[in-house]
């Protein structure tokens, strides 16, 4: 399954499907939970973080009742299971903005989505598979078109700028609509998630990632720039 042709990336599994669909293995779902919870103990101290799941279902009807309408629009486009885990995001971010203020509430957010994307994007993408490919790079354009293609989530337009570059544009964004329902202030942690993700998985694909602009940062359209290994341009990732 060495130097396979590019064209031959429409054969990988899970090829052509959008989130809320993720071909993560088991593995991976287990270190995303370990991540999140290393994470929370981290912040707490151990005995905090035991009383946090002590008092877990003493703290769930309030946030469920608060933000009822985010939670149920998370489920609707992205699973049960993903929104069990933003009403648990949701319930610690509370937390440790009481305890410790809103600047390290969400820093807990941001190095705990840091860390697990450096796996979980690695995943998303098969990049161990796309490596193989006799032209990685595009091969992984290949792949993120047909991921995201048509995508209700995240509107977009995928264009082919050069052999060197290619953009995707994201009009708009359902991670951001979920968090204005919610919590505004947890909008950013998707862009926080790609920063880290794509740069793990540059090796293996050819790519060099770069977004100088964002929805959630600065209120402009995403601009997701995939150039190929050793042509990208110095620029501030958003």
């Amino acid at each position: 399954m060495t130097d396979r042709p590019t064209a031959s990336v429409e054969q990988l599994p899970h090829y052509g499907k959008h989130f809320p669909f993720i071909p993560w293995s088991l593995t991976s779902k287990l270190r995303v939970s370990w991540v999140f919870a290393s994470e929370l103990r981290r912040a707490l101290g151990w005995p905090r973080f035991v009383a946090f799941w002590l008092a877990l279902p003493f703290r769930l009807p309030t946030t469920l009742r608060h933000h009822a309408a985010g939670f149920r629009e998370m489920r609707l486009r992205f699973g049960a299971i993903a929104e069990a885990e933003w009403v648990l995001l949701v319930v610690i971010h509370g937390v440790l903005e009481r305890r410790d203020g809103a600047t390290a509430a969400y820093d807990f957010a941001r190095r705990a989505i840091q860390r697990a994307s450096t796996f979980m994007m690695a995943d998303f993408y098969q990049a161990d598979l796309l490596a193989r490919f006799e032209d990685p790079f595009e091969a992984f354009w290949a792949y993120h078109r047909a991921m995201f293609s048509d995508d209700p989530n995240y509107p977009n337009e995928l264009l082919d700028v050069s052999d060197d570059l290619k953009v995707m544009v994201v009009h708009e964004c359902r991670n951001c609509q979920i968090a204005t329902m919610t919590l505004p202030e947890l909008a950013p942690l998707g862009c926080d998630h790609d920063i880290t993700g794509y740069k793990a998985i540059e090796e293996r694909t050819g790519m060099e990632f770069r977004r100088p602009v964002t929805l959630a940062k600065d209120g402009q359209p995403c601009r997701f720039m995939f150039y190929r290994a050793g042509t990208a341009p110095e620029e501030e990732v958003h």
